[in-house]
């Protein structure tokens, strides 16, 4: 081999050589960079869902008050709920660390990506206040709600000031416009919504960004969709869902229904406030009350006009109304606690046994106006 070509191997090789060492040494700096980057956004996501678990705790106290939470420096990420078998989680979508909560019951879609939250609490009673319920929704989560229930709509349109809701009657879907909104939940109160065709402009949208909710049976029952190409998929498939609560004006229940991201994280939820149900129960009548022994306030109560003779012509009545009469505190006080039992053992199996709550719920507030209408007497609650 000539010294030429001896030459051109060695220069050759070198260039090789460097050429090798610098990809070696560039992939390691882009290693280090990456890895910072995966710890910077670790550490992002511990430090984002620790203040939110801290605003959402704060918002879930403040009752029936809304709170609008500026998050434009998450703008990029997306922020991720879930409930199951009674706890709830939240995070961002892609990281590990999440923060779990099985007291606070809060209702809101499976994915926000959005520049600003919307947080509001409604008191949830059955038939005293259990808990307060924390619905979590953003300013780009579209809201249309359509039928021909024009008193719960102008209710819903006036409780729901300053969130993106828009009414639509029914002969207008084609109208329906997501504009430029993160995703989109159609209120459908006359249940017929889902047997028409997908909107038109809706979809082009992905199928997780269109859900659909239906209420049946007078709002009582609840039906969960999602849009599959051009048509709805029900989620629901074991049948409709009953809404358990009292009724009345800004009704818990069915304002977390709506803006539950499906039926299986609103039953979660429902979960939480049924265990919480319970414990009340037993500060009011003691964890003996499901025996049919008086505990708790019941027992306070019942001492105090046992204890004061005095009272005459009060206390008879008043005693009477917490253990004797129709529809007497004792009685529905232990009936509402064997059927929260009975609504918690295998939960959500047996969902339908938690609508008998309704029933003992009404017996309860029953006795407890007997107390004061009829006989002048403490109340309960």
């Amino acid at each position: 081999m000539n010294k030429q070509k001896k030459a051109q191997i060695e220069v050759t090789f070198n260039w090789v050589y460097i050429l090798i060492a610098g990809a070696v040494i560039l992939l390691f700096f882009v290693g280090i960079v990456m890895k910072q980057k995966t710890v910077s956004e670790e550490n992002l996501a511990i430090d984002v869902v620790n203040v939110m678990g801290s605003i959402f705790t704060g918002a879930g106290v403040s009752e029936q008050t809304k709170n609008f939470v500026g998050t434009s420096g998450l703008a990029d990420y997306t922020l991720t709920f879930d409930c199951d078998e009674g706890v709830s989680t939240f995070g961002i979508k892609g990281q590990p660390n999440q923060i779990e909560d099985n007291i606070q019951p809060f209702f809101s879609p499976s994915e926000l990506q959005t520049t600003q939250l919307i947080l509001w609490s409604l008191p949830y009673k059955l038939p005293f206040k259990v808990s307060d319920f924390l619905f979590v929704t953003s300013v780009n989560t579209k809201y249309f709600i359509i039928g021909n229930d024009v008193e719960f709509v102008n209710e819903f349109l006036n409780a729901t000031e300053g969130f993106n809701v828009l009414y639509i009657p029914q002969q207008s879907l084609s109208e329906i416009n997501p504009e430029k909104n993160f995703q989109v939940r159609l209120i459908d109160l006359n249940g017929l919504v889902n047997t028409q065709p997908v909107p038109e402009k809706l979809q082009s949208l992905d199928d997780n960004k269109v859900t659909l909710i239906t209420f049946l049976d007078d709002g009582k029952k609840i039906n969960y969709y999602r849009k599959e190409d051009r048509s709805w998929k029900l989620l629901n498939k074991q049948g409709p869902l009953q809404i358990v609560s009292l009724g009345g004006e800004r009704d818990a229940a069915k304002y977390a229904a709506i803006f539950s991201a499906n039926h299986e994280t609103y039953q979660c939820n429902m979960e939480k406030a049924f265990q919480r149900l319970k414990y009340l129960l037993e500060v009011y009548g003691g964890p003996e009350i499901s025996r049919g022994t008086a505990g708790g306030k019941l027992k306070e109560m019942t001492d105090y006009y046992l204890e004061n003779p005095e009272l005459g012509a009060i206390g008879e009545p008043c005693l009477s109304h917490l253990q004797e009469a129709d529809f007497n505190v004792l009685q529905a006080l232990r009936f509402l606690q064997v059927k929260v039992n009975t609504c918690l053992i295998s939960y959500p199996s047996t969902y339908s046994s938690c609508l008998e709550l309704i029933t003992e719920a009404q017996n309860l507030q029953q006795a407890n106006q007997n107390l004061g209408f009829r006989g002048d007497c403490l109340t309960l609650y």
